[in-house]
Parts: structure tokens; sequence; C-alpha cells
């Protein structure tokens, strides 16, 4: 069966309307809250290095999702505004976070609505697997932010690897030529993880203990391992000028 985004992620959203249904849908609850715990420790520390306070600002969470990341921004005084293609992710969030906007609408075919400071598309782009939608995604996401805001974009920026149908990594150059001509210095990629939301081969049985893995990712990442491994995803934070 070919990969229908908009059927696919409502499908999904549908059947685990929770961290695995936008994470590892084959493992545990814990496991993802593992994940995501992971990941909102990253976005913290790359906000405070970049000398950004999310209070009182405009976000536009891409991908919303089942609302992780809304509800990050909302709790940290945000003014949030999410966009999905899945209906269940917009109705099921409009009702839980009424503070907040939803708008159905798919970014590779639209401008986003609006134009925010701060611009959150993490696991968002390379589940964009048309060349042609995702430079258009891209370019719509880097159209709706402010001058002086940012871009959080999450991918491996590394050479693609076989991947399921419904992920295709790029390499950061592709995001440089579409970003740099419209203003965006680019950071570093900083590692997301380094053993959690990845294929563990013969230790998979580690998965089973998520909070151990937590622990470990949180040395491995301070340690600074995991920036040029291709099967880590990684964030990057593009500023406009």
């Amino acid at each position: 069966m070919s990969y229908r985004p908009r059927e696919f992620w409502d499908r999904r959203l549908s059947e685990q309307f929770d961290l695995r249904g936008t994470g590892e849908s084959g493992l545990s609850i814990a496991y993802n809250q593992a994940c995501y715990a992971l990941r909102a420790a990253t976005l913290d520390r790359c906000l405070r290095d970049h000398g950004v306070d999310p209070r009182g600002r405009t976000v536009l969470d891409v991908g919303c999702g089942t609302g992780f990341f809304t509800a990050f921004y909302l709790a940290r005084g945000a003014k949030v505004t999410g966009i999905d293609i899945a209906p269940t992710s917009i109705e099921r969030l409009r009702a839980r976070h009424p503070e907040a906007t939803f708008v159905l609408a798919d970014v590779s075919e639209t401008p986003a609505p609006g134009r925010y400071d701060l611009v959150n598309a993490f696991d968002v782009l390379y589940h964009v697997v048309d060349e042609g939608r995702w430079e258009a995604a891209l370019a719509h996401l880097a159209d709706a932010v402010v001058p002086g805001g940012l871009l959080l974009v999450t991918d491996t920026f590394m050479a693609p690897r076989a991947e399921a149908a419904h992920n295709r990594m790029r390499p950061l150059e592709r995001y440089r030529a579409v970003l740099e001509p419209r203003g965006y210095r680019l950071s570093a990629p900083r590692p997301t993880h380094v053993l959690l939301n990845r294929h563990l081969g013969p230790l998979r049985f580690l998965n089973r203990a998520p909070q151990l893995l937590l622990l470990a990712d949180h040395a491995l990442l301070a340690a600074g391992l995991g920036r040029g491994d291709p099967a880590v995803s990684k964030l990057l934070v593009a500023r406009r000028s």
C-alpha cells in the first residue's frame, strides 16, 4: 500500500491518541514518555542557548499530533497555534486546549496561517516523502517566521539510509539551499537522542527499561555523542535575519 499521509496519520491517531500515535507505536507508553522527555529537555536547552524565553511568544506547532509540544509551549506561557493534516488531531486538541488555536491543513500544500516568533516542526518534515512537497513545506514554514525568530526542525541531516515508507531523511545541504536564501543562519544540529527512539538490534531488550535508557541518553548527549551518527535524529535551530 502506498503512503498517503493524511490517511496514515489520521488512522494512527484514531487508534492511539497518546504518545505512541506519534512515536514508537509498538512500544510501551513508558518508553514513549521517556523519548518525549528527552526531546523536551533538548528543546529547553536549545531555546535557552539561543536566548529565547517562550513566554508571550507566538508559536506555530507544526504536526501537532497528540499535542505534546503544544502543551510544552503553553506551559511556558506561549501563544500557540497548532497545525496538522489529521482531523483527529485537530478535533481532539481543540477540546483539550481551548486556549490554543488549531488549524487543519497540509503545510506542503498551503502557506502557514500567519507569522510567528517560533515555528516548531519536530519529527514532521522527514515524513514528507515527495521531494517537491518537502521543499514547499520547508519554504512555507520558513516564510512563517518573523525577522529575528526561530525555525526548529528535526531530521538526521545526513545522507539517507534504508527507511520506512513514511520516512525520508535529507542532508543538511538540502535545508541550507532552502533556508539561507531566505535570510536564515543555521546552527549546528544537536542530537535529540542516542539510544532511545532507534533500533537497538540485539540490545532491544533494553527497550523494556526506558528510564535506564533515558538516564544513559542524558549522559551520552552531555558527552557530545550522536552528532555524526546517521541513525540519530537531530534538532536544527535556524534564526531568521
